[in-house]
């Protein structure tokens, strides 16, 4: 799965170009070691981007986005040409097998997808380079990193200790664009390309989108989502702007050691249980009558807590009938703690099974709680398999960042359209 992960940031609404066959925009744009970037390729990977957020197609507009465009097209090449260094190849299956998945991904019948992209001017080859380039990156870096990335069990340990430790405290749901900084001279150019994508989100563009298409981590494939953020898993810089954050806010760009990030809150929650814990409840109630008097309050509660008192299981709650025959007790059923009021809250979240509670004056009257039965929340912490499979996932694709680095260093890159 972890394979085809890549393939959710290929959308068909990204694949429909201006340019029909032919066009001769094709003089020499960048050159990355001994291959070709053409005009033509530049301006047709910009032309779809602009077409896929539905930004306005202005002078300014590509100027804006040309850096990155350009980028992400340099990282494809060196990527290819790593992958045929190494010896890695894609077959044509593999590559009939992502047009699968993109197909139905988007909702387009089976063996169709070739003729959408030629209805709009689009040559096959275009997709099977973009889809090449990162299914070879993938199986490269299986190839080359994987077998670096040893997980221990005195890893995992430490993951679940913290999460143990944590247990009570924020956790956050988000989503990052994030863009590399390699060197001092990049840090105004992808300072200036992460303030344009945080004005696009402004302007009300979607930030999974922006995120598929620029964002330099492998969180990019699923739309920026890296899952739920614990205290301690992220640099100092970016927990300080989380935990002034509300749902659904944006915010960035934020400079790390690395580069800079846009983050998205898409959630927040108590860190390690999902949900509240349920209980069953009964009570004893004793209605207040208006305007009653402090002293006949303390009657009334004294009454009450003398019923109660020795009480013990819901059975004999139930058995406690006055000198009618009426019953003293209801049955409240299965609830929800959280949806209790406050005072009531901090009374029934301490009482032991089958154990009658203080006296309490709420709701017009005074009252006695007994628990029946009590449904703690799932808890949130994975299992050692899934903290594994994270620790390295992560660990993998900061290897994949560095390696990426350590090419474009080493390649010669001559842009000739600025």
């Amino acid at each position: 799965m972890r394979r085809f992960l890549i393939l959710t940031s290929l959308y068909f609404s990204l694949l429909v170009s201006p340019y029909a066959h032919g066009q001769e925009l094709q003089s020499i744009a960048v050159v990355v070691n001994d291959d070709v970037i053409s005009e033509y390729d530049l301006y047709a990977r910009l032309k779809l981007i602009l077409m896929s957020l539905k930004l306005e197609d202005s002078s300014e507009t590509r100027k804006g986005l040309l850096p990155q465009v350009r980028r992400s097209l340099i990282d494809e090449s060196l990527k290819l040409q790593e992958a045929k260094k190494e010896k890695v190849s894609i077959s044509k299956s593999q590559i009939d097998d992502a047009m699968r998945f993109l197909e139905k991904k988007n909702g387009i019948e089976e063996g169709k997808l070739g003729e959408h992209m030629e209805l709009n001017g689009v040559d096959i080859a275009t997709l099977e380079s973009q889809l090449r380039a990162s299914l070879s990156w993938n199986k490269l870096a299986d190839k080359r990193l994987l077998p670096f990335v040893d997980v221990g069990e005195e890893e995992i340990q430490e993951v679940i200790e913290r999460m143990e430790q944590n247990k009570g405290k924020p956790e956050y749901l988000v989503a990052e664009i994030f863009l590399q900084v390699d060197t001092p001279d990049e840090e105004k150019r992808v300072k200036a390309t992460a303030e344009k994508l945080m004005d696009y989100i402004e302007k009300g563009r979607a930030f999974q989108q922006l995120a598929r298409q620029f964002s330099h981590s492998a969180s990019a494939a699923t739309g920026g989502d890296i899952g739920w953020i614990l205290p301690g898993d992220l640099v100092e810089e970016l927990e300080k702007a989380l935990a002034s954050m509300v749902k659904n806010q944006v915010t960035g760009p934020i400079r790390s050691p690395a580069g800079f990030h846009i983050l998205l809150l898409r959630g927040k929650r108590v860190s390690g249980s999902k949900g509240d814990a349920s209980i069953e409840l009964r009570q004893i109630f004793q209605s207040l009558p208006p305007g009653v008097t402090e002293n006949e309050i303390e009657i009334v509660t004294k009454r009450i807590a003398k019923l109660s008192e020795g009480l013990s299981g819901c059975k004999a709650m139930a058995a406690l009938t006055d000198d009618s025959g009426a019953a003293l007790s209801n049955d409240l059923g299965m609830m929800k703690i959280s949806d209790l009021p406050d005072n009531v809250q901090k009374v029934v979240r301490k009482i032991k099974i089958g154990k009658p509670s203080d006296p309490v004056i709420a709701g017009g009257g005074v009252m006695v709680f007994m628990a029946c039965s009590r449904t703690q929340p799932q808890s949130t912490i994975p299992g050692r398999d899934q903290i594994s499979r994270q620790i390295e996932f992560k660990r993998l694709d900061l290897l994949s960042q560095r390696y990426l680095r350590d090419l474009r260093r080493a390649a010669h890159i001559d842009i000739r359209i600025k």
